[in-house]
């Protein structure tokens, strides 16, 4: 083999190189800047959607631009790798620390977008230049660099979720993929040797690698103080699941859960929560010796279940097992609920609760569905006629099923939509309310065949108690339904509009 043809392989398993790692990075930085989009701002579909549509007209941006170069074709593509380190790098930082401390995280979302996106649409046409001007057979290089293209995306998409996220959270994966930029800045000049600037680049890449590399070094504290301004109180605890994003603050006897941002229980209050949602329905069942808890995973259904010693068996289905563990093992979330994992000892199933509801043939006599509220697609499933009908299936002659529906004041349409969907599956539900500072006025339901109209046994807790009951059932003129709504079913989930109409009236 001569010396050219030597060059001539080097320089294409360069190229193949580059177009496969700087293709893996554009793709996972559209994953960082729409999950934050998702965990700040919610509403998963649309930000996606919106994420996806900008980053490729950015793209288009870039590929026009990529025709106004005419020279330096190499020094201009090291430079765009220097700067996709910079700012595809920092975005995560960048768009957090927008949110937390500023009314500009819309405003920086675009610009970053703008900026990565039109950088990454102007690799690939400068890497096909760049072969073209080594002399590569550009007919093959071309369908080899879209190869390398494909492959690429599809390593990035499947590295996000599966490494980079769990393993690295967003921060840490933002710097990594930085990282991956810098590195392909500094082998391209390796590779390509005499280039224009070439002190001045390995300069940049070095300094920029030096940057990144710090910053993933030090990410556990960059993140903690990031979420510290993001939460009232101090983060006690902090973690990235493969699902969601968990945090625990804490300030003197308020222990706080958050799951992707969102409040899950506030311990100065969560009891009124809890108790209604297991006590009106636990004293009206026929017997409860087995419980199914759909969702849960904080332990404290658990806890309220404690007051039944005839419950015999207690099944959990929780699809995030990081929540479990984190109820199960941290001292702040274990003193609130009372250990009940170790005390109930239920059977803890890792799984979709509407994919494990309908493969399992087993019944119970009390069924608690204690599952986030549907503010996107994915979730709109659980509050579906389908998952409803599957749950009649799953009550035991006597038994109960009740299930917590959001707000019947701040999300009224969603609330009524929800008890409108269970009518629609067979049940006769009977809405219930009570008043949750954290969270204001908060809905449930229950349903079951020959549900007494009072409870069947006695209880008295820290807010709820049998006497009291006939309260809960009242619901006063601007919590009652206003118009006729229509059910919610897999293929029209209706309440996922409904529910962001809601709150988007209060926020």
């Amino acid at each position: 083999m001569t010396t050219d043809e030597q060059r001539s392989r080097r320089v294409l398993l360069a190229l193949a190189v580059c177009v496969g790692a700087v293709a893996t990075c554009g793709i996972v930085y559209q994953l960082i800047v729409g999950t934050i989009s998702t965990y700040l701002l919610g509403n998963s579909t649309f930000q996606f959607s919106l994420t996806i549509g900008l980053f490729m007209s950015a793209y288009g941006v870039g590929s026009f631009l990529s025709t106004r170069i005419d020279r330096h074709l190499t020094e201009w593509f090291v430079g765009t790798e220097i700067l996709l380190a910079l700012f595809g790098g920092t975005a995560s930082l960048v768009l957090f620390y927008l949110y937390a401390t500023s009314e500009l995280f819309e405003v920086g979302r675009f610009a970053l977008i703008a900026i990565i996106g039109s950088l990454v649409g102007l690799e690939i046409p400068l890497l096909i230049r760049i072969s073209e001007a080594h002399r590569q057979n550009l007919r093959v290089t071309v369908g080899q660099m879209m190869g390398f293209d494909y492959i690429g995306a599809l390593v990035g998409g499947l590295s996000f979720p599966l490494v980079l996220l769990p393993m690295w959270g967003l921060l840490g994966a933002s710097f990594l993929v930085g990282l991956c930029n810098a590195i392909v800045a500094l082998v391209t000049i390796g590779v390509f040797g005499e280039i224009k600037y070439r002190k001045s680049l390995i300069a940049l890449s070095v300094a920029v690698i030096g940057l990144l590399g710090l910053a993933v070094l030090n990410e556990k504290d960059i993140e903690r103080r990031i979420e510290s301004a993001l939460y009232d109180d101090p983060v006690v605890y902090l973690d990235q699941s493969s699902y969601q994003r968990l945090v625990v603050t804490a300030y003197g006897d308020d222990v706080r859960l958050f799951l992707d941002g969102s409040l899950q229980f506030s311990s100065r209050d969560e009891y009124r929560y809890h108790e209604v949602l297991v006590h009106p329905a636990a004293t009206r069942a026929k017997q409860l010796k087995s419980v199914l808890i759909l969702g849960g995973g904080d332990g404290l259904v658990l806890r309220e279940l404690r007051h039944y010693p005839e419950i015999e068996s207690v099944t959990m289905v929780d699809l995030d097992p990081a929540v479990v563990e984190l109820a199960r093992t941290h001292p702040e979330l274990r003193r609130v609920n009372l250990a009940s994992f170790e005390t109930m000892k239920p059977e803890v199933i890792h799984d979709d609760a509407f994919t494990w509801a309908e493969r399992t043939d087993r019944t119970f006599d009390l069924i608690v569905v204690d599952l986030p509220d549907p503010h996107h697609e994915s979730l709109a499933k659980l509050y579906s006629v389908s998952f409803y009908r599957t749950l009649r299936k799953r009550v035991a002659d006597g038994g109960i099923m009740v299930a917590q529906l959001g707000s019947p004041f701040f999300a009224r349409r969603t609330y009524w939509t929800a008890v409108r969907t269970m009518e629609e599956a067979g049940f006769a539900p009977r809405p219930f309310h009570v008043q949750v500072p954290s969270f204001g006025q908060w809905g449930f339901a229950m349903a079951g065949a020959g549900l007494s109209d009072t409870p069947q046994r006695e209880f008295s807790g820290r807010f709820y108690d049998t006497k009291h009951d006939a309260e809960l059932f009242r619901f006063p003129p601007d919590m009652q339904p206003a118009e006729l709504l229509t059910p919610n079913t897999l293929l029209r989930p209706v309440i996922v509009d409904r529910f962001r109409d809601d709150w988007r009236s209060w926020n």
